[in-house]
């Protein structure tokens, strides 16, 4: 990762020292995602499943009658009726066996802003499925949040109030607080924790805790506040509610820290603490047209990932997804992966656009019948509102579907303006020897089935160009900033003995494509990435234009052992990036 990119990470937690009362943790700096619990994580380049709708931000629950049920800001849902900025839909089926959509309620029907309707519209954030009034059925609790739309340019930079409405006939009818039970810009971003269908994994917390809802919330913001308008959210808190008592606002109660009998709970909001902080800044030095400055919390969504007993937090920036996993709902919490997409444009499903207006939210961007399709560099993009639902979690807990959108800074095609998912994969740490790996020059490790791309970015998507034993293919790391690290590599689910990589590089272009310092390997160890000793490069890395393109070099070092290995160093020319055709990994045994 670009470790100008990244400022303090602070990860507040059960373990965290108490200062005034409070629970505070020291501040952390991190270059890239540390060890722990998982050994490897990987997600799609692009979305890869999308259906018949429109919308963004998508929370989902997973209900009794085995559908998962879900609303969509700005746009149609599923459905062809007019657009509204919040939508009511219900969902069957899975990515494998496809899913088919039902549009349940629209706008006004569902909940109205309480601010001035003029500058802000009502977006869903967080769904969860309860049967809180005992009656053997699940009703529906949707967090909704006042959200700014006007002026233009504070439009979507602040939150000020949020509630909770409530379906009693699975979403077709909802009834509203006639005030908000959020306000102030406290606690407005609600997301609920999906326990699974009917929340029905909430019972691991033991019997005095399985009866409440729980729910993350996020001050000022839904994301980073690009206009200034009020601060970007740098803290993610937790509140839990009974479940007969979800819109009930005195029955709320918010964590306060942990103690030597658990976690502490107040009713006094501004009593708060948060269960992770995390300062970063990303892209602070973007020399493109582009967002920059990008804070990392914002809305998302947190699942408890029943077969691996643990709590994901997936959250992004505007060019990156940042996910986070912990033991327990308050902590303490790890960042495990971040997933770097570049600065836009990305490329899309391919299509060609025309623009649908929605007043007070985005331009839709929508197929035109029978209009060529050009071809995509991608698909390449990334999201925002990033949820992973609870129904699509596979039975051992490694495979999950992502659901994020997107809709700006298009390049070409179509971007995933609806509900759409990609493969997210995520593997627990087995502690233990090495794999017994037998010294053999001709087997790349790089081919190995369990094995996946790690990079900076790779700017078209094409993380698979680094082990398809095509030499004329190329991929590059441009991302529009001026970074000081870059890197290509593999991560897999157990240790490797290892002790020589073939480079093969990609394209060479007036601005970039070859490390300008530094180029050495490193092994992945524990917690960390570590440099290999006795390095020898043959032949000589020029370390300027000339090292390509195409061109092999092998990087030679003494035998050990990783659950990871990549290249790294100072990328060159005035852009500041790399390219690669292919990266080999192997283990001579010399």
């Amino acid at each position: 990762m670009n470790r100008r990119q990244f400022g303090g990470l602070v990860l507040a937690g059960a373990g965290a020292a108490l200062l005034g009362g409070l629970p505070r943790a020291a501040p952390v700096r991190a270059a890239e995602p540390a060890g722990g619990f998982f050994v490897t994580a990987f997600t799609d380049y692009a979305s890869t499943v999308s259906t018949e709708s429109s919308g963004d931000l998508w929370p989902t629950c997973w209900a009794d009658d085995d559908l998962v049920y879900t609303a969509n800001g700005d746009g149609r849902g599923f459905g062809d009726q007019p657009m509204a900025p919040i939508v009511a839909n219900r969902i069957a089926g899975t990515p494998e066996t496809g899913l088919r959509g039902e549009r349940l309620a629209a706008g006004d029907a569902i909940a109205r802003a309480h601010a001035d309707p003029a500058q802000y519209n009502p977006k869903p954030t967080g769904i969860v499925a309860v049967d809180g009034n005992g009656d053997g059925r699940d009703e529906l609790y949707l967090a909704v949040q006042d959200l700014r739309s006007a002026p233009a340019g504070q439009a979507f930079d602040d939150a000020p109030n949020a509630t909770v409405v409530k379906s009693e006939d699975h979403g077709r009818t909802w009834q509203q607080p006639a005030e908000p039970m959020f306000t102030d810009h406290v606690f407005t971003t609600i997301m609920f924790l999906d326990f699974g269908r009917s929340q029905e994994h909430a019972r691991t917390l033991g019997p005095q805790d399985a009866g409440h809802v729980y729910a993350y919330g996020l001050d000022h913001n839904w994301r980073t506040s690009y206009s200034g308008t009020v601060p970007s959210p740098t803290g993610l808190y937790l509140a839990r509610v009974p479940r007969d008592s979800v819109q009930q606002r005195d029955a709320w109660r918010f964590w306060a820290g942990s103690g030597p009998d658990g976690p502490k709970w107040t009713a006094r909001i501004e009593e708060k603490a948060p269960v992770l902080t995390d300062e970063r800044r990303l892209y602070t030095d973007l020399v493109v047209t582009g967002r920059r400055d990008l804070s990392v919390l914002s809305q998302g969504g947190v699942l408890y990932n029943a077969p691996l007993r643990r709590y994901l937090y997936t959250s992004w920036s505007e060019y990156t997804f940042e996910f986070y996993e912990a033991p327990a709902p308050w902590g303490p919490w790890r960042l495990f992966l971040s997933k770097d997409f570049g600065c836009q444009p990305w490329f899309g499903r391919p299509g060609r656009i025309r623009f649908d207006p929605v007043p007070g939210g985005h331009d839709i961007p929508l197929p035109e019948a029978g209009e060529p399709r050009p071809a995509c560099a991608g698909p390449k993009n990334g999201g925002y509102a990033c949820t992973l639902p609870s129904k699509f979690v596979s039975a051992d807990g490694t495979r999950m579907w992502l659901q994020s959108n997107w809709f700006q800074g298009l390049q070409c095609g179509l971007p995933n303006y609806c509900f759409s998912l990609r493969q997210f994969r995520a593997f627990p740490r087995q502690w233990g020897d090495p794999a017994v790996n037998r010294p053999d020059p001709a087997r790349n490790l790089a081919r190995e089935p369990d094995v996946f791309p790690v990079e900076k970015t790779a700017h078209h998507g094409r993380g698979d160009y680094l082990n398809d034993g095509v030499l004329e293919q190329s991929e590059d790391s441009y991302d529009g900033t001026r970074k000081q690290t870059d890197s290509w590599g593999y991560t897999w689910r157990e240790q490797r003995w290892v002790d020589r990589v073939v480079y093969t590089t990609g394209t060479t272009f007036p601005d970039g494509g070859w490390f300008a310092r530094d180029l050495r390997v490193q092994v992945r160890q524990a917690d960390g990435w570590v440099d290999v000793s006795g390095l020898v490069i043959t032949p000589p890395y020029p370390h300027d234009r000339t090292a390509g393109p195409h061109r092999s070099y092998a990087l030679t070092f003494a035998p050990t052992t990783g659950d990871g290995v990549r290249i790294t160093g100072v990328p060159g020319g005035s852009a500041a990036f790399t390219s690669i055709a292919e990266l080999e990994v192997y283990f001579d045994g010399r």
